[in-house]
């Protein structure tokens, strides 16, 4: 197992130092956290902002600041809220859209440069075991959160069979 772990490391130091280099490049385009919101508000429709965020796990304080540019830029308008008119709806504009389509296809070849010669079979395999791991990644993280809430490490008290 900690092969595997050690691996999983890599890759995630591995990412780390490719978005760096990506923001480093990028200079004023929009980062990779501005990006998942253009995605998600692309996705799944219009929304609020508090919804935004509760969908994707952040701050309303950070994604609210992030959507503020991502209006500034013109791949985001807040348009009146059918409902309520005092609240507003996040859109994805035709920008946003182009923003998004260029992304999938940077992506896309990026992905077909690194995995080129891999054989369908690898790929496949590849595939299927990434999503399984992911899963189980996800359910597992999951579990261990609720658990670490549900039962806080105590430092104030010792531990059992101490002297302390």
């Amino acid at each position: 197992m900690a092969t595997v772990a050690d691996s999983v490391t890599d890759l995630l130091r591995t990412v780390r130092r490719s978005k760096a280099r990506l923001l480093a490049a990028a200079g004023d385009s929009i980062d990779s956290a501005a990006q998942v919101l253009l995605r998600t508000v692309a996705s799944e429709g219009p929304m609020r902002a508090s919804a935004l965020a509760a969908g994707v796990q952040s701050d309303l304080s950070t994604v609210s600041r992030q959507v503020a540019a991502l209006v500034t830029h013109g791949l985001l308008e807040r348009q009146a809220d059918p409902v309520d008119g005092r609240a507003s709806l996040l859109v994805v504009t035709a920008a946003g859209q182009a923003v998004i389509a260029e992304h999938e296809h940077a992506r896309a070849a990026f992905f077909e440069q690194v995995l080129s010669d891999w054989t369908p079979d690898e790929l496949g395999q590849f595939r299927q075991l990434l999503e399984r791991f992911t899963a189980a990644y996800d359910i597992t993280h999951t579990q261990w959160m609720t658990d670490a809430t549900r039962h806080p490490a105590r430092t104030d008290e010792p531990e059992e069979g101490s002297t302390a």
